[in-house]
């Protein structure tokens, strides 16, 4: 191994060590902290650290493991034991983010990804933060949590979607696309009620899935779903850490208490893994000329972000939350900090967005990530 690379594993070990303390004392989302440093230690910057083979193999395993852990906290039986009135709100909150997503796009002359972009909802940041402020099992909480799931759900089924569209147009092959998805699902399902049977018919025997043993056979199970679905995913022309997304979902529907074997993957992943990927991000990220333009297409997109979510949350008053809170909630719900990372690598993969668009996408993604946190806090202070 080269004198370089071992430099570049020293680097990125004292990053994944000491960027979780540094993100606490600035009062930053860790994710946001690890991509900071990673534009610090690479191209952007002092340039000391290269993208390699193996750091791009790192970065794409814990890509896929951040993908299936998202898709196991979709809890869909929570979503399904609510009644007709919340399942309605948190549905709808939502669609109309992406309503006024694709509106505003199309006002501002943006394309669909960047629409996508804007809209995006993901959970990651919301969980810990409703967590550290301890709302988490609160009825706030779980409403702002519940309407992220559905929102996150809804975000990958339009990031799904729009990459079938622009592969196969209208024509017969994006429905003969959606009719394969449809049935990659079915087929998903249907094989894991298979292995959730013989848990339920020979329990003494499968127990070791949910309990602690040296074999640790329940995260091999886990990961091996994983990837095999990732790859079936690929087959039909989805993309793997959609697929990884997918995988998480139909396998927390089917195994419902999968906190064991959530709390095992959470300790190699966001320990180990998942911190390469955000740092691996930072590293390959270059600083676009932030000239007038820039800043102006950047301050719109966080305008926008920030906008939508807010207009669609004051939904929740009909829930019974003051207009503070609901307020709140859209602006937790502004930090889809992963979904536009994997939103601008689609756009470049499909040749929708150049890289400097992706640059824009990004710091978009670390803008959000810690204006709607303190955003949050401030709507909610007397909360904490």
């Amino acid at each position: 191994m080269s004198e370089s690379s071992f430099l570049s594993i020293l680097l990125i070990s004292i990053g994944i060590l000491f960027v979780p303390f540094l993100s606490k004392l600035f009062r930053i989302p860790v994710a946001v902290g690890e991509i900071l440093y990673g534009i610090v230690i690479g191209k952007s910057f002092l340039d000391i650290v290269e993208p390699s083979q193996w750091l791009g193999f790192l970065s794409t395993f814990g890509f896929l493991l951040l993908m299936f852990i998202a898709g196991l906290e979709v809890k869909l039986k929570e979503i399904y034991s609510l009644p007709l009135k919340s399942k309605l709100l948190y549905t709808l909150i939502p669609s109309l983010v992406f309503i006024l997503s694709f509106w505003l796009g199309k006002e501002l002359d943006f394309n669909a990804l960047i629409c996508v972009a804007i809209g995006a909802i993901s959970v990651g940041i919301v969980v810990s933060v409703l967590r550290e402020k301890g709302l988490l099992s609160t009825p706030y909480g779980k409403t702002v949590f519940l309407v992220g799931i559905v929102g996150e759900v809804l975000s990958i089924a339009v990031l799904t979607f729009l990459s079938l569209y622009y592969e196969y147009g209208f024509g017969l092959e994006f429905w003969l696309g959606i009719g394969k998805l449809i049935l990659y699902l079915l087929v998903a399902r249907v094989v894991l009620l298979f292995l959730r049977s013989f848990v339920w018919w020979y329990p003494d025997r499968f127990k070791f899935f949910f309990e602690k043993n040296p074999a640790e056979i329940g995260v091999r199970i886990s990961l091996a779903v994983m990837f095999t679905l990732s790859v079936a995913a690929s087959l039909i022309n989805i993309e793997p850490i959609i697929g990884a997304f997918i995988s998480g979902m139909i396998f927390a529907t089917v195994f419902e208490e999968t906190e064991n074997i959530e709390e095992k993957l959470s300790g190699i992943s966001f320990g180990f893994l998942i911190p390469i990927f955000f740092i691996y991000v930072g590293i390959n990220f270059v600083m676009p000329h932030l000239d007038g333009h820039t800043l102006k297409v950047l301050a719109i997109l966080v305008v926008a972000s920030f906008g939508v979510k807010l207009i669609s949350s004051l939904l929740l008053v009909f829930e019974g939350y003051s207009l503070k809170e609901a307020a709140g909630a859209g602006a937790l719900l502004s930090a889809p900090l992963t979904l536009v990372i994997v939103t601008a690598e689609l756009g470049v993969k499909m040749g929708l967005i150049d890289h400097h668009t992706e640059s824009i996408l990004i710091l978009l993604a670390i803008t959000t990530g810690v204006g709607a946190p303190t955003l949050f806090n401030l709507l909610l202070k007397e909360r904490e």
